[in-house]
């Protein structure tokens, strides 16, 4: 059913924040993560085998949970793969490693319907309309409940960044350290003073246009000190490694445990023989 983009209207009203990311494309683990209270949950279709199917499972675990607005991380801005996620219900795209002008129009002809883009009117019957029951509210305000967002992680996204601004079609500019560390050729090295510089002058273009400013949190860095810096939304960690981190911590804590516990000692071959 058709609602309010809830992220976008906190943005909108000034708020900071925050949300995390689904590389596992199961419903229970978004439905878990739902419960949480991120602002958002951001399904990832980069570098999961997710698709439409599994995506609507999770939104309807997680809208079952929670209020989290849902985002899509999409491969590329071609309509065939943007289409069908929209229609899906998904309330907000990423474009990854944008590096064109060309790139963010792309992306906004395919999320937007005519005139401004050239979307497919599938809102008839598509289930982000309802099926159908919510077609006239979706329609008139699908573009503008929609959160388009570009992700910088590359050189080449930096130094195309004004002319990517210039289109004003992107509401967001999110800034993926990780990959911009090995664009630079400095591997997973994101402290790196030439990757700092870089996420330095994005952060500044960003601002300084008026676009909303988003970014994963580094190494060692917190969400006060990024909405320090004048980030609005940040994500901080995904499925994946929450499990990772808690599982591996529960480990530890019986491990240690178990190894200041006396331990019997194993009965000596004599006595086992008796």
């Amino acid at each position: 059913m058709f609602r309010k983009n809830l992220l976008k209207q906190s943005l909108t009203q000034g708020r900071k924040t925050f949300g995390a990311w689904l590389f596992l494309p199961g419903a229970d683990t978004a439905e878990i993560l739902g419960t949480a209270g991120f602002d958002a949950l951001i399904v990832d279709h980069e570098h999961t085998a997710g698709d439409v199917q599994t995506t609507i499972a999770q939104l309807r675990a997680i809208r079952s949970a929670g209020d989290a607005t849902v985002l899509a991380r999409v491969p590329s801005c071609d309509a065939p793969i943007i289409k069908p996620l929209l229609d899906a219900g998904v309330e907000g795209l990423l474009l990854p490693t944008i590096e064109s002008a060309s790139e963010a129009r792309r992306l906004a002809s395919a999320a937007w319907y005519p005139p401004h883009g050239a979307r497919g009117a599938h809102y008839t019957v598509s289930r982000a309309a309802g099926w159908g029951t919510d077609t006239s509210p979706y329609r008139a305000n699908a573009r503008r409940e929609l959160l388009l967002i570009g992700m910088i992680e590359s050189a080449r996204g930096v130094a195309a960044l004004p002319e990517i601004l210039d289109e004003n079609v992107l509401d967001m500019i999110f800034i993926g350290p990780l990959d911009l560390a090995e664009s630079h050729g400095f591997g997973p090295a994101m402290s790196h003073r030439v990757v700092q510089a870089a996420i330095t002058e994005v952060e500044q273009q960003v601002l300084a246009r008026g676009v909303l400013l988003g970014g994963a949190l580094r190494p060692g860095e917190t969400p006060a000190q990024a909405y320090a810096r004048g980030y609005s939304f940040v994500t901080v960690g995904c499925d994946s490694a929450f499990l990772r981190q808690t599982a591996e911590a529960g480990a530890q804590m019986a491990k240690l445990a178990a190894d200041t516990v006396h331990q019997p000692k194993p009965a000596s071959d004599s006595a086992r023989t008796q």
